[in-house]
């Protein structure tokens, strides 16, 4: 993207021997180095996660964004928008606590059936160290 938007590497953010260690695939990007060259590039990163995943699997860019779309629909179909809205209404914190409450209410209510921690564990798909700490 740099490169067909004629930006040299010295008009971004990051530097230079990183920025050709992520150009060559010889390491990781950050979220924040993400962001940063992103903005530089005046696109949103999920454009280049997007880009980045149509060379790594090998299709095209069309197919990705029908496949995207289609996770997306799915997200809102199961609630994903308002469970955002909630999020940025209640802050991160409190939709933590209110997911951390649940647990702990499915957890109480296994106690009560009779079953084990490691039963307990299995069934609700948690560490059983999660389970110890809710017991």
């Amino acid at each position: 993207m740099r490169a067909i938007k004629g930006v040299a590497q010295s008009d971004l953010p990051v530097d230079r021997k990183h920025l050709y260690k992520l150009e060559s695939g010889l390491t990781d990007v950050s979220i924040k180095t993400l962001s940063a060259l992103a903005n530089s590039l005046g696109m949103m990163p999920a454009t280049l996660l997007m880009l980045a995943a149509v060379v790594e699997q090998g299709v095209s860019v069309q197919d990705a964004l029908d496949r995207v779309g289609a996770e997306l629909d799915e997200f809102k179909q199961l609630g994903g928008d308002a469970e955002m809205a909630r999020q940025r209404n209640g802050g991160a914190v409190s939709a933590r606590e209110a997911a951390r409450a649940d647990r702990a209410a499915k957890i109480q209510a296994c106690k009560a059936k009779g079953l084990s921690q490691r039963e307990t564990a299995v069934a609700l798909g948690l560490a059983k160290s999660t389970v110890a700490r809710a017991w």
